[in-house]
């Protein structure tokens, strides 16, 4: 019995802890969109978000990104490494946590990251490298010292500092070895997920690694960049088709993944693929560039790269499948296991026996067309314009992969689920038969309250961890523009819905570099 409230008592904190922090992704949310960025800041770094230390992953991750979206590229590119770092340790687990996951709620495991979230640390690497490279500064600071607790004894502020050119040249080279090492990732998920179809290679990685490569200027790489724009199209059409995002056709295309190896690309296309407006767009600009490398013409003068909103928040899908008691004969006093289930089963129907469980998966928000760029001249006049390239859309990525893993560990999960109940009955059987000896008519009392808790447990123990990388976007998206050397105001359009993106000065041989989240 003792064992028993421990445990609840773990599964209770546990929840409790989860459903705080989830109220403070709504507040960090709240705070980084009203450009109160330091103040979200604060919030992860309490005590309260996740103050477990399973958790120590999306926290960093969470701080790096806002440092990356408060200008603090030194700072977030510091906690980006950290988080890299960690993530690839943590997929060597101790046997005691697994056994903890198998047995419990994975809020008491160790979060590792959904494979896009490790992922997204590698761009966000690769992007403060180049953030640095480009402002040629590492912004004052804050340098911390902390105890063993994680508690914060000393600190010191350091002062901006800035570059010389070769440090600033260590900064650009720095950004295209992440992209090295990012595709080896993206490499090992094609390995270890090959004939499956779940997120295992990147658009954003291939064409913002084109972008880096091209601006390394060397021949080499410009024909690696040339590589990865072919590449970006292949991806396109193997790997970014199971999204609806893309393909009005994505469920089918899903559902017949394992027969494309056996069919010719032509079949695969004609039958099982609807280019959205989205896909046209991509594969046009993809287009663009091959012929652009091809051609022997350097990159665009002016390289926009926009992030929108916010990724959709993990929710609790429900399964809930009621144990059919009234079909298990009750049995009597002293009776064997199954006639004891069935009486414990009966008596128990006031709290509903059942095969619960839950799993995480978010709301699938749309990506919508309309979204533009327009550049204006000094006196307000438009220039030019171009609909920009949407390029990952994360909840879409998401919601995919979350989709696919329910489809995958559905049997695992409820197989796992029943076999707490058998245990639960096995448990309530021996307090049972314990009592009986001593009092037959408290004995299957005693037996039935005892299965009613587990069942609680159960039920607590089988709720979805609902722990994720709460201010990465919506989406990403691209556009380019071939300017004459000036000064342009740029402006973000959607469907009625303006943002100023500020103010840029195009210098020859030179590419200006523009990246925002915008809110709407």
């Amino acid at each position: 019995m003792k064992s028993f409230l421990t445990l609840s008592f773990v599964f209770i904190l546990a929840i409790g802890c989860a459903s705080r922090s989830q109220e403070m992704h709504e507040k960090i949310r709240f705070e980084t969109k009203n450009g109160k960025i330091t103040d979200a800041i604060k919030i992860v770094k309490s005590s309260d978000f996740y103050p477990d230390k399973n958790s120590t992953l999306l926290k960093l991750m969470e701080e790096a990104l806002l440092h990356h979206l408060n200008g603090h590229y030194y700072q977030s590119l510091t906690l980006f490494d950290k988080a890299r770092e960690l993530s690839d340790e943590l997929y060597t687990v101790s046997i005691s946590k697994k056994i903890v996951s198998t047995l419990g709620n994975k809020n008491l495991d160790n979060y590792y990251g959904d494979t896009y979230e490790r992922s997204m640390i590698r761009f966000y690497q690769a992007l403060n490298h180049y953030h640095l490279y480009q402002n040629g500064e590492y912004e004052s600071h804050q340098v911390e010292q902390r105890d063993d607790n994680d508690k914060v004894i000393n600190s010191k502020d350091v002062s901006a500092k800035k570059l010389s050119p070769k440090e600033k040249q260590f900064h650009l080279t720095a950004s295209r070895s992440t992209l090295l090492e990012w595709n080896s990732l993206l490499e090992n998920y094609k390995v270890s997920t090959s004939g499956k179809p779940v997120y295992k290679d990147d658009l954003l990685a291939k064409i913002f690694g084109g972008y880096i490569h091209e601006q390394m200027g060397s021949t080499s790489d410009n024909n690696i960049a040339l590589g990865l724009y072919k590449e970006a199209k292949m991806v396109l059409f193997k790997h970014y088709n199971v999204l609806g995002t893309y393909n009005k056709k994505s469920d089918q295309f899903v559902k017949n993944f394992s027969k494309f190896p056996e069919m010719e690309q032509a079949d695969v296309l004609t039958n099982f693929v609807e280019k959205t407006e989205h896909y046209k767009r991509v594969e046009d600009f993809l287009d663009a560039q091959i012929a652009r490398l091809s051609g022997g013409k350097g990159p665009s003068s002016v390289y926009i790269l926009l992030e929108n909103g916010f990724i959709s928040p993990k929710q609790a899908k429900k399964f809930n499948f009621p144990i059919p008691a009234s079909s298990i004969p009750a049995g009597i006093p002293g009776g064997d296991f199954i006639s004891f289930a069935g009486s414990v089963l009966n008596t128990a129907a006031d709290t509903i026996p059942s095969i619960y469980f839950e799993m995480p998966s978010i709301e699938n928000l749309p990506i919508v067309s309309g979204h533009k760029v327009l550049v204006k001249d000094s006196t307000g006049k438009v220039i030019a314009e171009k609909d920009l390239i949407t390029l990952n859309p994360l909840t879409d990525l998401a919601y995919f992969n979350l989709d696919q893993d329910a489809v995958s560990n559905y049997t695992q999960v409820g197989t796992r689920v029943a076999l707490k109940h058998i245990t639960a009955l096995a448990s309530a059987y021996v307090i049972y038969q314990n009592t009986l000896k001593t009092n037959e008519t408290l004995a299957l009392i005693y037996a039935s309250a005892a299965y009613a808790a587990s069942n609680k447990v159960i039920e607590m123990s089988e709720e979805a961890d609902l722990r994720s990388w709460t201010s990465l976007p919506h989406m990403y998206s691209v556009a380019e523009f071939n300017l004459k050397p000036g000064k342009y105001t740029l402006e973000y359009h959607n469907n009625g819905v303006t943002k100023t993106l500020g103010e840029v000065s195009v210098v020859n041989q030179k590419t200006a570099f523009i990246k925002q989240r915008i809110f709407e």
